[in-house]
């Protein structure tokens, strides 16, 4: 039985220019309602082009397939089929770690996906090219992705081919996002309506070798778990530089997924055994022994991350800062500290880490997820939006102020940026942290966030009916005010 994808799958992402170089030339105008720019991307049953939207003026990139490579009907419906699937999963998953699908079409009998455009390189092109990036912030991107997995999970999709190709990294922003769901399975059938759950051939083992759980290469049911091992396997290979599964040819490469164990990663230069241990557990070949879910082995790259930190600032966050005002201050601001003893308020200052940042530094990035909420302990910050290189500055906060506390419930991505408006020191308290070490004051804060975000969705739902009504009143006013008009013309 020899594993295999189903068609070969295209990835919405820059070529680099040796790429580009071998691409064909013959490319159209325009796609549907887009004006092709160049092709970017060449395969054997597909093309992905950037284009244009003139309508929303954004960049694209539009994927296409290739019918006429199609032998006959049934395999064409076949392809079809498989390629439509990866629209109709990621066309599902609204996520800023998942590359989005905006559209969907057919031109010239061929149908064709809109896609983000993408700016950057995947992780593959990152190990080739060694590029030089912290130990540190990989484990960081790599529980970002862990995160995204979580969310994608939970609504019933397991992606079945998560490697270095497919997660690719934004050059502005260094973010990850998860591409190319062309063999994703759906769990949930229900959540999704008519979609159809299993696009794979018989006799076929979707996936890619030295990437596939040790279960997927059996062909046994899967399930999330699968996709833990897989992105354990990616772990291992960026943060050494090496896989840890090899084989001279196919039947070796998935012997070796099967029965091999990796050479432990302390052996590379920079990598401690925490590290080690991490990796490892979610490379068990028994899946019954990996983490359970992806958000656990984002909560443990979180702890891991966080304990660094702790180092690197001394182990303690003993700094002088007048408690009491800080305390008062935040009790006044934040009604989801209101009830929060000096006790409690001190509990979560020993919980945090203390951070400095220097003007112009990142303290939150929009779109970043992560487990952080940071109260401002001296200097000040201004909150932006960031669209196509332009900054929409929203506020600016000082000494006693918290931001990111939103994500905290959610780990979802940040909806703006935060930045040091001079230097500023600041508690950044993470939530992963907090929920491991003292769960009964985690529950408590997850209670007045909640309560806090509820009273602010029914003040816009109350503002939403206001302005529903006033313009209802001034319809019926209006129209009064035309029948007038119209009865006093006919009298005329």
């Amino acid at each position: 039985m020899r594993p295999s994808g189903i068609y070969p799958k295209l990835t919405a992402r820059n070529f680099s220019q040796e790429q580009t170089d071998t691409v064909s030339t013959e490319i159209p105008k325009t796609i549907g309602r887009y004006r092709v720019v160049r092709q970017i991307g060449l395969g054997a049953m597909g093309e992905v082009y950037l284009a244009l939207d003139e309508l929303i003026h954004r960049k694209v990139a539009v994927k296409c397939m290739r019918v006429d490579r199609c032998k006959n009907e049934q395999k064409r419906q076949k392809a079809m089929e498989s390629f439509l699937h990866e629209a109709r999963i990621a066309g599902n998953l609204d996520h800023s770690h998942i590359a989005a699908v905006y559209d969907i079409g057919v031109q010239d009998n061929a149908p064709y996906i809109v896609m983000e455009y993408i700016e950057g390189g995947n992780i593959k092109e990152l190990i080739r090219g060694k590029a030089p990036f912290p130990i540190e912030e990989k484990l960081s991107l790599i529980a970002m992705v862990a995160r995204a997995l979580h969310f994608a999970h939970k609504r019933g999709i397991l992606h079945r081919d998560i490697k270095p190709a497919n997660i690719m990294i934004l050059k502005q922003s260094r973010l990850p996002k998860i591409t190319d769901f062309g063999i994703a399975r759906v769990l949930d059938t229900a959540s999704f309506g008519n979609i159809e759950g299993n696009i794979d051939e018989a006799g076929l083992i979707p996936g890619t070798p030295l990437y596939m759980s040790p279960e997927q290469i059996r062909g046994e049911e899967l399930d999330t778990r699968s996709d833990i091992f897989s992105l354990g396997v990616l772990a291992y290979e960026w943060l050494s530089g090496e896989k840890p599964f090899a084989g001279q040819d196919l039947n070796g490469r998935l012997q070796s997924v099967l029965t091999d164990t990796p050479k432990p990663l302390t052996d590379f230069p920079g990598i401690d055994p925490e590290i080690n241990s991490i990796v490892m557990r979610a490379l068990a070949k028994p899946k019954g022994e990996r983490y359970q879910s992806a958000d656990e082995f984002g909560d443990t790259l979180e702890l891991y991350l966080n304990s660094m930190e702790k180092k690197k600032s001394g182990e303690k966050t003993s700094f002088s800062f007048d408690k009491k005002e800080i305390v008062e201050r935040l009790r006044q601001r934040y009604p989801f500290f209101a009830d929060f003893s000096e006790e409690e308020l001190y509990e979560l200052f020993r919980a945090s880490c203390k951070e400095e940042f220097a003007m112009g530094d990142y303290l939150l990035r929009e779109g970043a997820s992560g487990a952080k909420m940071y109260i401002i302990i001296s200097g000040a910050v201004i909150v932006l939006t960031e669209t196509e290189g332009k900054r929409v500055e929203l506020e600016t906060l000082r000494d006693g102020s918290c931001v990111g506390e939103m994500s905290m419930i959610d780990h979802m991505p940040r909806s703006a940026s935060v930045v040091a408006f001079k230097k500023t020191v600041a508690l950044a308290l993470n939530e992963t942290v907090l929920r491991h070490n003292n769960p009964k004051l985690c529950l408590k804060l997850y209670r007045n966030l909640a309560t806090t975000l509820s009273e602010r969705l029914r003040a816009s739902e109350a503002k939403y009916l206001t302005l529903l009504a006033t313009h209802h009143a001034w319809g019926k006013e209006w129209r009064g005010v035309n029948r007038a008009g119209v009865e006093a013309r006919q009298n005329d």
